[in-house]
């Protein structure tokens, strides 16, 4: 169990442990989904889903009767070599209703295919869930081991006290291991152990293909790759659309009542960042002290002192007080090395 009130914010290259593409990976490939051509309709080049959605929402919405579909599905693969990212592309291009649409699309079929191909897939038949020794050596068998460690059998929910999670990615890798390993460690259904995740703070800063959990509205089951491409692209947020949402107010509340914050595999973005930059930074206001701990994983030394000072500018301002500056930490290392290498720090 965690001791104080600890967020975890969780970028795409904590998913990387569990077989996820990341960076120019994830990039290269929305570019091949969405880098269509068709002749009459008749595909030859690129993603059939995706060119199966276009065609639908052309023949059954108004708003795209006319559109430069294809075109722009080859124009944003064209610019994926460019992009540092696809939040970051889709937020560039904001105004471009079509470009967005696109990019959302691939973004669905993208984690979808990479949800079936990752180490938390069920056997291709679906009778068997994946096995925790999969994922041995990964951040995900760390971060259970802290959260279960003293918890009672009789009240595994208890792991869960003070801990959230702000995620930046679109897939559902977390709750999907939480799930399991609570089946597992404490010999619990599926049921009840959904019924326990449900219930942990998780925030998906830019939203997610679909609902984890089964028996809620926008279900899309674990490393399914059938899911309805139009409907999930409504459950993707851009930056913009996130900062003007619920949901951005909500992940600056939990930065701001944390006391322990762990970035996993983020990049320190600046869009990402302001997402998560308290309104009222408390730690000016009533000398707080957060502990920050973070991974900075291929970062030169001198990027990784420009991370430390977007931390610390992100918690408080420069004219702040003295002692109430975050306490930093950083490994130079992968999440799961993050986790040796401040094991009981962490949980103190």
């Amino acid at each position: 169990m965690f001791s104080s009130n600890t967020v975890f914010v969780v970028g795409a290259g904590a998913s990387k442990e569990a077989g996820f593409p990341v960076g120019s990976e994830l990039t290269l490939k929305i570019a091949d989904l969405v880098n269509i051509h068709a002749d009459y309709w008749r595909l030859s080049r690129g993603d059939p889903y995706i060119f199966e959605a276009m065609r639908t929402l052309t023949q059954s919405d108004p708003q795209w009767e006319k559109n430069q579909f294809l075109g722009s599905g080859r124009s944003i693969a064209e610019a994926m070599d460019m992009a540092v990212s696809i939040d970051t592309f889709l937020e560039s291009h904001a105004s471009n209703p079509e470009y967005v649409l696109i990019g959302k699309l691939g973004i669905v079929r993208a984690i979808a295919m990479a949800e079936r191909a990752s180490k938390m897939a069920q056997s291709r038949e679906g009778a068997q869930p994946f096995r925790i020794r999969d994922l041995a050596g990964t951040w995900y068998t760390s971060l259970v081991q802290q959260l279960f460690t003293t918890v009672p059998v009789e009240r595994p929910q208890d792991a869960f006290d003070g801990v959230s999670f702000v995620v930046f990615n679109y897939d559902r890798c977390l709750q999907t291991f939480l799930v399991r390993a609570l089946e597992v460690y404490f010999r619990i259904s599926n049921q009840d152990a959904q019924s326990i995740i449900r219930k942990v703070p998780i925030v998906h800063a830019y939203g997610t293909i679909g609902s984890p959990f089964s028996g809620e509205q926008g279900y899309v089951k674990f490393g399914d790759e059938s899911v309805d491409l139009i409907s999930a692209s409504h459950r993707i947020k851009t930056f913009s659309e996130s900062v003007d949402s619920e949901t951005g107010e909500t992940i600056k509340q939990l930065v701001e009542k944390a006391d322990t914050l762990v970035f996993l595999g983020f990049g320190f973005h600046n869009q990402n960042m302001e997402l998560l930059s308290p309104d009222n930074r408390l730690g000016i206001q009533g000398g707080k002290q957060y502990r920050v701990f973070a991974t900075t994983y291929g970062l030169s030394e001198s990027d990784a002192q420009f991370a430390r000072d977007q931390i610390t500018l992100m918690l408080n301002h420069t004219g702040g007080y003295r002692e109430a500056e975050p306490r930093i930490f950083m490994k130079d290392g992968t999440c799961s090395e993050l986790f040796q290498a401040y094991w009981r720090s962490l949980t103190a």
